[in-house]
């Protein structure tokens, strides 16, 4: 299914450029080296000079593209990238609390039109700049959200006139600067509405609040984290960490069940993630007791440097590309594919062929995301240098002028219309939860849990339960109603009892979210314990000690038990026992007699670390 060269001399050529043998290529000369499926065609949507360094990409509802240019690379203003001793004892002293007295960079967040619908952006602005190692930014709640490390930050723009409303919110500091390679980033909100993102292993971070933030509390001790994914919430500013673990995670995807994976570079590259988790490190040391997770792949792609990751879902592409995961590799010069198999309460990915090669060792894919259009669109930071290390040997040849966007379009698949979803109604906005293209379903379900309108819930429960809408329209339906808060007691206990596993997973997962539920609630989570689904059980694993009001070593002990051949829930317990057996080990003791041993494998497999444990404590 691939283009043909037919020539020596195109063969050479290819070898050559895939080498980095040679100058750069303009946009228009990089459009005739890449190769994809004979029925893809790959086209820019906008080049250099109009965008430069691009690390991040989104879209508003008005259809607009917003690229986050990472221009500032490597070195912080007025810094150079120090070991963790010397950013810990002199950094924090340079860099203000108030990022708006902090040194200007050159980074900046830009606006691209597509005024004429061609397909090309045209039009360009520029919504905030003087940013300083700014990585990703998420576009919601009346502003844009933008992680510029030490800080998470929010530019309010409640009139949306394309200008910050004043300086910005500080909700978060205490982000790492040791390493622009593994900052903070990938910033994107969740199925459960809230915002979620990453941090990598060379970064020492030691998270709090900001005295700006409604959570702030002058003894609170934050949180020191390296490689993680965490999270906050957009409307309360609560800040959680959701799982360790990985190495220089650069890319987040959540795919048709609500699930969290993202991409890695050198270890394994594709990880699922859940909460409480702790996932294999790249390096650095692991907390005592630690029970790790490894990757769901057992393959590798060309070479080891991954950046960026999209579960793909759109009918602008036959069957055969779609509900798979895409992730750019970096020297590899080319886009490879996984497709994901369930496997109980976790994923297997297991390799496909190529979706796209570059031909040419200059081509960088950040980003992968699915387009208002429903094309896979590429983003390419596009430079000589792919790592750190020759960045920091020869800044001067660390190429700053160039950076492009382009979309993989299959035939002559149509445009996106012009549209801006912000004008809609609410009734309009759940239609658009049935649309075939995830691009649509995400921003509606964004627009609906912000607006949060009483009157839409009966509409948005009815269609949760009606089995005769699409799985994908009634999840998001139900993701929805989750993003705007607690559930109704009547129909949170319909979801808990529904057919479907994953439906009675998410209910779980809302009642953890919610931490307080009525005790009817509560006790039908304790019943889930014994579930027939793997994934429920998971999620009551990782609510135990959340919701108020449940008993969480019995329930842990009861889910062990009944694991069966579930390769995580093991793992996921132990981390959310372990912790509990300081105090309470005689009552898991106890709970332990009440098993045959020879009958639960997965109690007989955790109790030398729990003897390990017991001990310690002692």
């Amino acid at each position: 299914v691939y283009q043909k060269i037919d020539r020596v001399d195109d063969i050479e050529k290819y070898v050559s450029r895939r080498n980095g043998d040679t100058d750069p290529l303009s946009p228009a000369e990089a459009l005739q080296h890449f190769r994809t499926p004979a029925d893809l065609q790959v086209q820019l949507a906008v080049g250099d000079p109009d965008i430069a360094q691009p690390l991040f990409l989104s879209w508003d509802a008005r259809g607009r593209l917003w690229v986050m240019e990472y221009r500032q690379y490597p070195d912080p203003a007025g810094l150079k990238m120090v070991s963790r001793d010397t950013f810990l004892r002199t950094v924090y002293d340079k860099v203000p609390a108030a990022p708006p007295n902090h040194e200007r960079g050159a980074d900046r967040i830009s606006i691209h039109e597509d005024v004429d619908g061609d397909g090309t952006y045209e039009k360009h602005s520029v919504f905030v700049d003087g940013l300083n190692i700014a990585s990703s930014f998420a576009i919601g709640r009346g502003g844009v959200f933008v992680t510029n490390p030490p800080y998470l930050l929010f530019y309010p723009d409640r009139n949306q006139d394309d200008v910050p409303d004043g300086d910005p919110e500080v909700l978060l500091e205490g982000f790492g600067l040791e390493d622009s390679h593994s900052v903070i980033n990938s910033l994107r909100f969740g199925p459960d509405g809230w915002l979620y993102g990453l941090n990598g292993v060379f970064n020492h971070s030691h998270v709090k609040y900001s005295k700006e933030n409604p959570n702030f509390k002058e003894d609170h001790k934050g949180w020191p984290l390296t490689c993680a994914m965490f999270r906050i919430h957009p409307r309360t500013r609560e800040f959680q960490v959701f799982c360790e673990g990985t190495s220089n995670p650069w890319g987040i995807a959540f795919n048709d069940e609500g699930e969290a994976f993202v991409s890695a570079c050198v270890i394994d590259h594709l990880w699922h993630l859940v909460e409480t988790g702790y996932y294999h490190r790249q390096g650095g040391p692991y907390p005592p007791f630690t029970w790790k997770i490894d990757s769901i792949v057992k393959h590798k792609h060309q070479k080891a440097a991954y950046c960026g990751l999209c579960w793909f879902d759109s009918d602008a592409y036959p069957a055969e590309y779609r509900e798979k995961m895409y992730m750019g590799n970096i020297h590899g010069s080319g886009i490879n594919v996984d497709a994901l198999e369930r496997r109980g309460s976790t994923y297997f990915g297991q390799g496909q062929p190529d979706f796209l090669q570059a031909n040419d060792a200059w081509f960088m894919p950040i980003v992968q995301k699915t387009g208002p259009d429903g094309c896979l669109y590429i983003l390419d930071w596009y430079d000589r240098y792919h790592c750190y290390q020759d960045a920091n040997r020869d800044p001067a040849g660390i190429d700053r002028l160039k950076g492009r966007l382009y979309r993989v379009r299959y035939k002559d698949s149509p445009r996106a219309p012009s549209f801006d979803l912000s004008k809609e109604t609410d009734q309009q906005l759940i239609e658009r939860l049935h649309s075939k293209n995830v691009f649509y379903r995400d921003l509606a379900q964004r627009l609906l849990i912000e607006r949060a309108t009483a009157a839409t819930r009966p509409a948005l429960q009815q269609l949760v339960l009606n089995d005769q809408a699409a799985r994908k329209t009634r999840l998001h339906a139900l993701w929805t109603l989750v993003g705007t808060g607690s559930l109704d007691v009547a129909f949170h206990k319909q979801l808990l009892e529904h057919s479907d596993a994953t439906f009675r997973a998410w209910g779980v997962r809302a009642a953890g979210n919610a931490h307080e539920v009525d005790p009817a609630i509560a006790q039908k989570i304790v019943e889930l314990a014994s579930d027939s689904s793997a994934d429920v059980k998971l999620q009551v694993a990782i609510a135990a000690r959340k919701v108020k009001g449940l008993e969480p070593l019995p329930l842990l002990v009861k889910i062990l038990a009944g694991a069966g051949d579930d390769t995580l829930i093991p793992h996921i317990v132990w981390q959310n026992l372990h912790p509990l057996l300081e105090s309470n080990s005689d009552a898991f003791l106890a709970l332990v007699k009440q098993y045959d041993l020879k009958q639960t494998p997965n109690l007989t497999k955790i109790m030398p670390r729990a003897t390990e444990r017991i001990l310690a404590s002692k």
